[in-house]
């Protein structure tokens, strides 16, 4: 009964800090670890619960409240900014994410920060009738756009109590988790799901080096390129991912040279590539820099030409928005 119990305490705890984001309070970690002591009936000094298991209830309640209010992000960039920045100012009210536990290092859980999570959902594209696969969901962060644009969503995780708070997350948006919820290991992903999980938008932020247990603490700096080519066999033509990956993956490494050339080969193009400075992740506990790629699957007929590609290293959320708006314009046009 014991997992159970814990899935309805971090829902509780979910509820409690939607509740103090509402009301914008701004939570201390005393304040966090507070409420989850209540909801999982004793203290972290007890092990009731891990500060992981705070901070996701947290990160969940923070997606429960987005789902409510934010809407579809604007698609031209001054909304787009303005839009982010309110994400980024309801997140400030939660606790940076100082205490790490095993699990997080093992199995690289860094959730995307809402706000990065917002703009990639807005460099994709995404609306109402879309079909959204993503592969390593975590807390929901990217599945929450997709969700508030009006998206269907088919989200995948691995990790048993993540996907137990993603059930409360779809739950309130009307989906049923049996049906758009998979417990898959993305390296395998495209054997694994059913064959009628397809999608014209595939949001992704998968691990970075780790192989969910597969090789101990074996770093295998391929993982979250084979995460992605992995989910470009569900993206149907004219479709595009966005992905976010360690920024160490760049196109001069030898190791990372046939991943580029595949993403950029029939039939798909690399839109842009901007690296992403590491203060965006620092509140969810690294400081690590990343790398935004947009990946189109073009249709047969759509010829080759002059690729636009945008190139970029930025610091901020709000400077990535103007240098991906040409890709996000260019959906419009086509």
């Amino acid at each position: 009964m014991t997992p159970i119990l814990n899935t309805d305490a971090g829902h509780a705890l979910a509820r409690e800090v939607e509740r103090a984001i509402s009301a914008s309070e701004r939570l201390t970690a005393r304040d966090l670890f507070a409420l989850a002591a209540d909801a999982y009936g004793g203290a972290l000094a007890e092990g009731a619960f891990t500060p992981r298991d705070a901070y996701d209830a947290a990160e969940l309640g923070l997606h429960l409240y987005l789902l409510r209010t934010v809407g579809h992000i604007p698609p031209e960039a001054s909304g787009a900014r303005d839009a982010l920045a309110e994400v980024e100012r309801l997140s400030a009210l939660l606790p940076s994410q100082t205490r790490r536990t095993a699990e997080q290092n093992d199995y690289q859980q860094f959730s995307t920060p809402a706000a990065y999570a917002g703009l990639c959902a807005w460099v994709s594209g995404l609306g109402e009738g879309n079909r959204v696969l993503e592969p390593s969901a975590g807390t929901g962060a990217l599945c929450t756009f997709a969700l508030t644009s009006g998206a269907s969503v088919h989200a995948n995780e691995l990790c048993g109590r993540r996907a137990d708070l993603l059930v409360e997350l779809l739950r309130d948006a009307g989906q049923d988790p049996a049906q758009s919820l998979t417990r898959e290991n993305a390296d395998h992903l495209d054997a694994i799901l059913p064959p009628a999980v397809r999608a014209d938008v595939v949001l992704m932020n998968p691990p970075f080096s780790q192989t969910a247990g597969r090789l101990g603490s074996r770093r295998v700096p391929t993982v979250g390129t084979t995460h992605v080519l992995q989910a470009l066999r569900r993206l149907d033509a004219g479709g595009r991912l966005v992905a976010v990956l360690s920024a160490a993956v760049q196109r001069g490494k030898p190791t990372h040279r046939p991943f580029f050339q595949a993403v950029d080969a029939e039939p798909f193009r690399l839109r842009a590539d901007v690296e992403v400075g590491g203060a965006v992740y620092r509140p969810y506990g690294t400081s690590v820099r990343t790398r935004l790629l947009v990946v189109d699957r073009v249709a047969e007929s759509e010829p080759r030409g002059k690729r636009a590609r945008v190139e970029a290293v930025v610091e901020t959320v709000a400077s990535a928005v103007d240098s991906l708006a040409p890709v996000r314009r260019a959906l419009a046009n086509r």
